[in-house]
């Protein structure tokens, strides 16, 4: 199975859409889609999403003689922008929005145990937030077989029904049949909420993803799932940040969200 986690298009925050590039970037996206086997959409309430949405199911559904992909809007995938009181000033500020000194000089941000329990993220109830969006995917992930073998390990029990004779071959053959490895879950929403999944499925902390790590408007990230042990899987990234669809169509990439430029290479 594969997770796909697609960033809106460029941002028009101030009436929740996309801008004209955000448009542009929209269309490509969307012949990206064209013929592509997706499973199901799960997409944030939010409009800059919703549009984002939209334009991949224009090309993914133009074949009537398929079944249309089901959609499927869910409030936790809305942007991960909750406030905090900020320590040290006092003030105001979304959880993720962190100063690099005052990322670097405090250590428990580095630990998927401990970045909740700060004073920063402890005075927005950020850990009840990050809960929301860990066991709405889990909930999803679970109605597909796999199921998270502890909340402190990223190890997912596949088919935990299997007898002892079944257990014993490798359980990729059992995916076959069910078709499992041919499910390719989309989940179109935003830069905050998307790396609280990764993290959440690879065993980080969220700060080191929204601290160290980018990805551009209508950019396409892909998590897969890995059975290295038969019956266990865990979730690896394959791709982030990917826009080749933008650069090979002579469209620059956006740096909304990026203190400084992105770079085309």
């Amino acid at each position: 199975m594969h997770l796909i986690f697609i960033r809106h298009g460029d941002p028009d925050y101030s009436i929740d859409s996309v801008t004209e590039k955000g448009k542009r970037e929209l269309e490509l996206l969307a012949d990206r889609f064209e013929g592509f086997d997706a499973t199901e959409f799960y997409v944030s309430p939010m409009g800059r999403a919703q549009k984002t949405a939209e334009a991949c199911l224009s090309k993914l559904n133009v074949d009537m003689a398929k079944q249309p992909v089901p959609v499927t809007t869910l409030p936790w995938l809305r942007e991960f922008s909750y406030d905090c009181v900020d320590p040290k000033t006092k003030k105001s500020r979304l959880c993720w929005d962190n100063m690099p000194h005052d990322y670097y000089e405090e250590k428990k941000y580095r630990s998927d145990k401990k970045w909740f329990i700060t004073k920063l993220m402890k005075s927005g109830n950020i850990e009840g937030h990050y809960k929301e969006v860990c066991d709405g995917l889990d909930g999803i992930l679970s109605s597909w077989d796999y199921n998270r073998l502890s909340k402190d390990i990223p190890i997912y029990n596949c088919f935990p029904n299997l007898t002892t004779e079944e257990a014993a071959i490798d359980t990729h053959l059992q995916a076959e049949q069910k078709d499992l490895d041919k499910k390719n879950l989309v989940f179109v929403c935003h830069l905050g909420v998307m790396f609280a999944m990764i993290s959440h499925l690879t065993g980080m902390s969220p700060v080191q993803l929204w601290q160290g790590f980018f990805v551009a408007p209508s950019s396409i990230t892909v998590v897969g799932a890995e059975e290295r042990v038969p019956g266990e899987v865990v979730w690896r990234v394959q791709r982030m940040g990917d826009v080749s669809h933008l650069e090979s169509n002579g469209e620059s990439a956006s740096a909304s969200g990026y203190f400084g430029n992105y770079l085309k290479i």
